[in-house]
């Protein structure tokens, strides 16, 4: 009897494992982390690489924030990279050429009624050394008003979590699509970076 019972529990072990070899393995598991490369990759894709000559305006020293005037009338603020090493020396109408990496959109849509609110995410933040540098994709989440869309340049102008201004520029020219100055929109933005200021010629 107990010959048959152990013939018996071999004879299912070995019908299991036959079965179980049979199935097709498991695909892994999708982490969610696992996409964010492909999305810091594709946001600096967009990120363009900018040179002008520009006024500077007003200074958030707290914030490494300068507001400056384009050449053609526009005003913008652009957060000066921790490498800009002259950045306390930089005054109120210091006319500089300014190297800075754009500012993108990655969210445009209808505001929700809250009249400005703002966040801010690191987490898709570059490493450092690689384009444009570990500030520059800080995402930035703001309610705000549009106080100018140039469609030519596929910008609008808003105002950023500080009270400044940020142009900023769409993934996409078509999200400008009906939008007018007055429009009130939630836009989730990467900061404009500075990585260089000098005295203009």
């Amino acid at each position: 009897m107990k010959k048959t019972n152990i013939v018996l529990a071999a004879t299912c072990v070995a019908l299991f494992h036959a079965v179980a070899s049979a199935q097709p393995a498991a695909a892994p598991a999708k982490s969610g982390p696992a996409s964010k490369p492909a999305q810091v990759k594709d946001l600096e894709a967009k990120i363009e690489a900018v040179k002008v000559t520009a006024v500077v305006t007003a200074i958030d020293p707290a914030n490494r924030i300068v507001t400056l005037r384009g050449p053609e009338g526009n005003e913008f603020a652009v957060l000066a990279d921790a490498g800009v090493k002259n950045f306390k020396q930089i005054k109120v109408g210091d006319r500089l050429v300014v190297e800075y990496f754009q500012s993108v959109v990655v969210d445009f849509q209808k505001g929700d009624g809250i009249r400005m609110v703002s966040e801010f995410d690191d987490s898709a933040r570059a490493k450092a050394g690689q384009k444009p540098g570990a500030a520059a994709l800080r995402r930035v989440t703001v309610v705000s008003n549009i106080w100018a869309v140039h469609p030519a340049r596929g910008t609008v102008l808003i105002r950023g979590p500080y009270g400044h201004f940020a142009e900023v520029k769409m993934k996409d020219a078509a999200m400008l699509g009906g939008v007018k100055v007055g429009d009130q929109m939630k836009v989730t933005y990467t900061d404009a970076v500075a990585m260089g200021f000098t005295p203009a010629p």
